[in-house]
């Protein structure tokens, strides 16, 4: 379904209907306020830097930020715009834990703990991750652009196998009570494995 600049694939309402269906504590509005607000940091920042986006998509890896090639961003660009994001998740759990503090609701706690997770997740160092954006970016800037891609897929391939091992090694640990890392480190790895077929 394509609204504009706005592209939501079937797999992105199908999570998202999950989501809310599974959600009796209205947890699924907060989330959504956090990505916004990431986005809204990749968009800032694109902007200002003379970027111009083409096309956001909302798909089963979430949300991703399609530029245009009229006005190309150099590599330092595309680490300030891939780091924007996380940036402002950081500012906002900051700015949640400030005001828990002064009284301004406890809730605040748990959106500054939404913050630090999202911003954490997205600097991991995968190519489809903003980490991995930034470290492509970082390998061009510094000279590397013909190994930038291996090494990023070295990253991809390291950590999600990491966060597999960590996830199936905490469900066992756990009598297979904690499963929730065993289940995003295999969506991880499928979502990498698609993307490698896909490309080649």
């Amino acid at each position: 379904m394509t609204i504009g600049k706005l592209c939501i694939e079937p797999e992105a309402l199908l999570l998202l209907a999950l989501l809310y269906y599974l959600d009796d504590s209205g947890i699924t509005l907060w989330v959504l306020l956090a990505c916004a607000c990431h986005e809204f940091g990749h968009w800032w920042m694109i902007h200002s830097l003379g970027g111009q986006i083409r096309q956001l998509r909302l798909s089963g890896k979430g949300a991703e930020l399609s530029l245009s090639g009229v006005h190309p961003l150099s590599p330092p660009q595309m680490c300030l715009s891939a780091l924007a994001g996380p940036m402002v998740n950081l500012l906002l759990a900051m700015a949640s834990i400030f005001g828990a503090r002064h009284g301004y609701g406890g809730r605040l706690y748990f959106f500054a703990g939404l913050n630090l997770g999202l911003a954490g997740f997205n600097l991991l160092p995968i190519s489809w991750l903003d980490g991995g954006k930034a470290l492509e970016g970082f390998l061009c800037w510094i000279g590397l652009e013909e190994k930038a891609q291996r090494i990023l897929r070295g990253c991809s391939d390291c950590v999600v196998l990491l966060l597999f091992l960590l996830g199936g090694v905490l469900f066992l640990e756990s009598g297979g009570k904690q499963f929730t890392l065993l289940i995003a480190g295999s969506w991880m790895a499928l979502i990498t494995w698609r993307d490698k077929n896909m490309n080649g």
